[in-house]
C-alpha cells in the first residue's frame, strides 16, 4: 500500500509541474534584488535559483524559496545572461521552469568635494542603485576591491545624499559605490584627506578642581573634544571632557596638584590634534566650629578654601573623611549651617573637595548629649471642620507640581525615584482629595534632556479621579533634564486664573533649582499678586542640611510647610499631609520648624516657642520628654 501511495502521489503532482512558468525582468543589475513571479501551482518546498545558462541540471546558487507567488532572488555578481531556474524540492533538483535574463554594471554617480579636512563631515551626492543595500564607503587608495570601512547606504529612488566623517589620517582616499552583497565595486572617486593644525590656548597655571577656559582651533567636528590628563596618558585615555561645539570651553582642573596636558582630541579619540602644559596647583583651606555641639542641632561652620563647585563641608566619622553624615555645599557661603549627628560621639569636621572627596582642611568634633526633646501635636479644634486654608477637604483649589527631572531617574530600594513619587500622587488623588475639589497638575522635566520645560498637563477642573491617576501614571522622568523650579512657580497665577477664595500649591522635588531662575522671588511675586494661596514643599531624598533650610525658607515665604521624604512610604505620607493647614513654629522671631494641622507630631527643643497659622499666633511651652497637645 505504502508504495502505492508514492507511486499516485508522484503521478499526480507530474501535471502541475508542467504547468508552472516563471516571469522575471529581460534585464537587471549586477548583485540586486530581482523579483520573480511564479505563474502556476507548485510546492512550496520548491525553490528558485539564478545561474549559467550552461549550468549543469539541478545546479543553483542564492534561492528562494517559492512560498508565494512572488519571491526574491539576489543576482550574480558578473555581468552577463543567465538563466532563472524554478528548482524541485528534491534531488535532483529538477528544473521545473526557467527563463533568461541579462545582467549589466549599472551605471553610478558620486559628487563629492576633491578634498576635505581630516575628521570632517562632508556630503556626497549620488545616482545608482538603491533597492538593495547599496552603500558607499571611504577607505584608502589602495585598499583590495571588495574591502571597506566607514560607509552609509543609498537609500533613494536611484539618487540622493549620504554623509561621511573624514579619517583623522590625511592622504589619499577612495570613495567607492559598492553593491550590497558581493561588495562589487560599481563606481569610484579619488578624495584627498589634508591635514589639518589644531591648537590650544589657555592659562598655564590654576588651582585643584578650578574652571579653565580653553581656546582651540581644529577640524571642527562637533564630535571632536577637549580634556585634561597626566602627560603621558595613552590618546584615548581620558575622564571627562567637553565636545569642541564652541570656542572657549571651559573644562574643570583635577583636584590633585600636578603637571597636565590640555588635548584637544578626534571624535574617536585616535589622534591628539593639539596639547598644551598645564600645571595644577596645591589650594589651602580651612573649617572652623565649636569644638563641642549637642546632638541633632544646627551649629555654624566658617571656611576658607577654593570654594569650587560642588565642594562642600561634612560632618564624618573619624578617619573617614568620604563617610559624611550632614553636608552643605560651600556654595551657600561661609558661614554654612549643618546639622549635627543624632548620636553623640567623636566626629570631624572636614572641607571636601566636590569630585574627588579629597579633605582639604579637618578639625575634630565632639557631640555631646543635649537635653531630652518633647514632641508638639496640632490637632483642629472641635469647632474647625476638617481641610482649612489648605485642606483638599475644604474645596480649596490644589495645584500639584512634579518633579521628573533626570535625578528622579536614580533608585530608592529597587524603585526609582519617579515611581515612588507616581505612587505617592496616585494614593493621593485617590484616598485625601474631595471629588468637588479643582485640581491643576504641573510636571517639569519630563520632556527632553538638556532643557528647562514645565508643563501644565492637567489645566485646573473639578478632580476626576481616574483620569487624573492615568495622567500621574504616564509620567516619565526624562534622563538629563534640569529642574526649573522657579519657571514652574511662576506659572502657578495663570495656572490657578479664576480661582476664588483658597488654595494650595504642593511641589514635590529630589533637587535644586538648575535653571537660573529664583524661586524665592516668584514666591514673593506670587504672594504679592493678592493670591490666597499657601505653598507646601515636599523634598524626596534631599541630603543635604542648607539646601532642605533653603526649602523650608521658600515654603515660609509661600505661607506653607516643609517635609522631609526619605523614602516612598515618608514621600507618601507627606504628600497627604500637604493638603492640610499648615503652621510655623518660631523661636525668637526665627521660624524653626513647620507642619500641618492634623500632621505628625514635631521634635522640638525644650523651651517656649510661638505656634502662627492663619493670620493667628500663640505662645507654647515644650518640655523635655514629654508631648505638647495644642487644638487648632
Amino acid at each position: 500500500m505504502y508504495r502505492v501511495i508514492l507511486t499516485l502521489s508522484a503521478a499526480l503532482w507530474a501535471p502541475l509541474a508542467l504547468a508552472v512558468e516563471l516571469s522575471a525582468p529581460a534585464r537587471a543589475p549586477i548583485d540586486t534584488d530581482v523579483r520573480v513571479q511564479i505563474i502556476g501551482a507548485t510546492d512550496p518546498k520548491s525553490f528558485v535559483s539564478m545561474v549559467a545558462p550552461d549550468a549543469p541540471e539541478g545546479e543553483y546558487g542564492r534561492y528562494a524559496y517559492a512560498r508565494s507567488a512572488t519571491v526574491t532572488v539576489t543576482a550574480a555578481a558578473e555581468v552577463g545572461v543567465y538563466e532563472v531556474r524554478l528548482l524541485a524540492a528534491d534531488r535532483p533538483y529538477a528544473t521545473l521552469a526557467s527563463t533568461q535574463i541579462e545582467l549589466f554594471r549599472p551605471e553610478v554617480t558620486m559628487t563629492a568635494p576633491d578634498q576635505v579636512p581630516i575628521g570632517t563631515d562632508f556630503a556626497i551626492q549620488w545616482q545608482g542603485p538603491s533597492s538593495s543595500r547599496e552603500y558607499i564607503t571611504l577607505v584608502s587608495a589602495d585598499t583590495p576591491d571588495g574591502e571597506y570601512a566607514k560607509y552609509a547606504y543609498t537609500r533613494g529612488e536611484g539618487s540622493g545624499s549620504v554623509k561621511l566623517t573624514s579619517p583623522v589620517e590625511p592622504g589619499s582616499y577612495e570613495l567607492r559605490y559598492m553593491s550590497g552583497s558581493q561588495k562589487v565595486v560599481l563606481g569610484r572617486r579619488a578624495l584627498s584627506i589634508g591635514d589639518v593644525q589644531g591648537s590650544v590656548e589657555f592659562a598655564p597655571n590654576i588651582g585643584i578642581g578650578a574652571k579653565l577656559s580653553v581656546e582651540w582651533k581644529g577640524t571642527g567636528n562637533p564630535r571632536d573634544f577637549l580634556v585634561i590628563v597626566p602627560p603621558d596618558a595613552e590618546p584615548g585615555s581620558y575622564d571627562s571632557y567637553v565636545y569642541a561645539t564652541k570656542t572657549p570651553v571651559t573644562l574643570v582642573a583635577p583636584e590633585a596638584p600636578g603637571r597636565y596636558e590640555v588635548r584637544l582630541l578626534t571624535a574617536k579619540g585616535d589622534r591628539i590634534l593639539a596639547r598644551g602644559v598645564l600645571t595644577v596647583g596645591a589650594a589651602s583651606a580651612t573649617v572652623e566650629a565649636s569644638r563641642e555641639v549637642e546632638n541633632d542641632t544646627e551649629f555654624a561652620v566658617r571656611w576658607t578654601g577654593p570654594d569650587n563647585d560642588l565642594d562642600y563641608v561634612a560632618v564624618t566619622e573619624v578617619g573617614k573623611p568620604t563617610s559624611y553624615i550632614s553636608y552643605s555645599y560651600t556654595r551657600r557661603g561661609s558661614p554654612l549651617a549643618i546639622r549635627a549627628p543624632k548620636q553623640p560621639g567623636d566626629y570631624e569636621l572636614h572641607y571636601l573637595t566636590g569630585r574627588s572627596d579629597i579633605s582639604l582642611a579637618n578639625q575634630p568634633l565632639k557631640v555631646v548629649l543635649g537635653s531630652k526633646p518633647g514632641s508638639l501635636l496640632v490637632r483642629a479644634s472641635e469647632q474647625t471642620t476638617g481641610g482649612s486654608a489648605a485642606g483638599g477637604a475644604s474645596g480649596a483649589a490644589i495645584e500639584l507640581i512634579l518633579d521628573a527631572s533626570g535625578s528622579m531617574l536614580q533608585r530608592i530600594g529597587g524603585e526609582r525615584r519617579i515611581e515612588l513619587a507616581r505612587n505617592a500622587l496616585d494614593q493621593l488623588i485617590n484616598r485625601s482629595i474631595a471629588p468637588s475639589t479643582p485640581v491643576a497638575l504641573r510636571v517639569f522635566g519630563h520632556l527632553k534632556p538638556n532643557a528647562c520645560d514645565t508643563d501644565l498637563v492637567q489645566a485646573l477642573a473639578p478632580l476626576n479621579r481616574a483620569s487624573l491617576s492615568a495622567t500621574v501614571r504616564g509620567i516619565e522622568a526624562k534622563n538629563l533634564a534640569k529642574t526649573p523650579i522657579a519657571a514652574s512657580l511662576a506659572a502657578v497665577a495663570e495656572d490657578l486664573a479664576g480661582v476664588e477664595g483658597e488654595a494650595v500649591v504642593i511641589l514635590v522635588t529630589d533637587g535644586e533649582e538648575t535653571c537660573d531662575g529664583d524661586p524665592a522671588a516668584e514666591i514673593t511675586k506670587l504672594r504679592q499678586q493678592g493670591f490666597d494661596v499657601v505653598l507646601n514643599i515636599v523634598g524626596f531624598a534631599i541630603d543635604e542640611y542648607a539646601l532642605e533650610q533653603e526649602f523650608a525658607r521658600w515654603a515660609e515665604l509661600g505661607g506653607g510647610a516643609y517635609f522631609s521624604a526619605s523614602d516612598g512610604a515618608a514621600l507618601a505620607s507627606s504628600v497627604q499631609q500637604a493638603v492640610r493647614q499648615p503652621f510655623g513654629i518660631y523661636r525668637d522671631g526665627k521660624r524653626v520648624a513647620s507642619g500641618v494641622i492634623g500632621g505628625d507630631a514635631l521634635s522640638l527643643k525644650p523651651g517656649s516657642y510661638e505656634l502662627r497659622s492663619g493670620g493667628a499666633s500663640r505662645s507654647i511651652e515644650v518640655r523635655s520628654g514629654e508631648e505638647t497637645l495644642v487644638r487648632w
